[in-house]
């Protein structure tokens, strides 16, 4: 699929509507459901709580291998660290006396190095959710250019630059509500031959001139103008030319240009090294998978790529199986630099 295509497909995704503000990962209930009430407990208190029954650790365990399974893969990435917001939710539906105690422990056991981190972001997710409880009737009030500001002020407040990160799919008036810039990006994927900072330069004019520039900026920083930026053609092709230091470089004064912080900057380029250390590891999967495709079948087969998978990629191995027996292969896909 064409990178504008990608753009355009985001028409699929939720728009941020009245009565659709809260931050339901995967989840489709509707927004009048009430996020739980009160910070997420400290790991200290968590364990302090904690029953030592046998049927309190199997579930503890039971749970930090699903984790593990799902989201083992990109849990370093603030978006997956989100989404755990709703398995704590659920989990408290379920459990209502100890199933945030049953969270925490799962998620101290599947990832332990991250705990703090995971429950710092939820904590803000509870924060979020309340300052959306407390202004949603007068958020449903307002146009949806400034409701979706607004809603970007009040994200980027409590979640500074995650915050573009954790909605980085979310479909945003800029590309949503103006014919002109669809036809802006229509031109600009084409355009081969413009350089990265004019391509970036008449993007960015565009915006200023639909939203005007106070806006505009607040668009750039919720990531809206740097996914069209990065979603298109000749921004890609650009890129891969170049040696992996240069492109870094590319893709930061990029960011910079649109009116990314130099904050920003730095932990988007961190993100990127991590997603370049995936992609290279996934690479070389790939070589030595073809390679044992190309000298060994069977029951033989099967068991080197069991193997193979579990030498690359650990407690994701299970994850990378069963999308590879449903014909998925994640490495074999687009390469997006900026984006994935």
């Amino acid at each position: 699929m064409k990178p504008l295509n990608s753009v355009l497909a985001l028409g699929a995704l939720a728009l941020v509507i009245a009565g659709g503000f809260h931050y339901w990962p995967e989840s489709s209930e509707p927004a009048a459901m009430q996020a739980p009430n009160g910070s997420t407990p400290s790991r200290a208190a968590a364990t302090s709580a904690a029953e030592p029954t046998q049927s309190g650790d199997q579930r503890v365990v039971e749970l930090a291998v699903k984790y593990l399974e799902l989201y083992g893969d990109t849990i370093t990435e603030p978006a997956t660290q989100a989404r755990l917001y709703n398995e704590r939710r659920n989990l408290l539906a379920r459990y209502p006396d100890s199933g945030d105690e049953l969270f925490q422990s799962a998620i101290t056991t599947a990832f332990p190095e991250l705990a703090d981190s995971i429950f710092a972001l939820l904590a803000k997710l509870d924060l979020y959710n309340r300052w959306l409880d407390n202004h949603e009737l007068r958020l449903q009030g307002l146009p949806d250019m400034e409701r979706y500001a607004e809603l970007w002020q009040q994200r980027e407040a409590i979640f500074g630059p995650l915050a573009s990160q954790i909605w980085a799919e979310e479909q945003n008036p800029v590309e949503a509500k103006s014919d002109q810039f669809q036809q802006t990006l229509a031109r600009l994927d084409q355009a081969n031959q413009m350089p990265l900072t004019e391509l970036a330069h008449q993007l960015q004019t565009t915006a200023d001139e639909l939203y005007g520039a106070d806006l505009a900026r607040q668009l750039a920083g919720s990531g809206a103008t740097g996914h069209a930026l990065f979603s298109m053609d000749s921004v890609q092709q650009q890129l891969a030319s170049l040696p992996a230091d240069k492109r870094q470089q590319a893709i930061n004064a990029l960011r910079r240009q649109i009116g990314y912080s130099e904050e920003a900057v730095r932990q988007l380029a961190e993100e990127d090294q991590r997603r370049e250390e995936k992609w290279q590891k996934g690479k070389a999967y790939m070589a030595e998978r073809r390679a044992l495709e190309n000298r060994l079948n069977g029951d033989q087969l099967e068991a080197a790529l069991t193997d193979l998978r579990q030498e690359h990629f650990g407690f994701s191995a299970p994850t990378i199986e069963r999308e590879e027996e449903e014909g998925f292969f994640r490495f074999e896909r687009e390469r997006r630099y900026g984006l994935n």
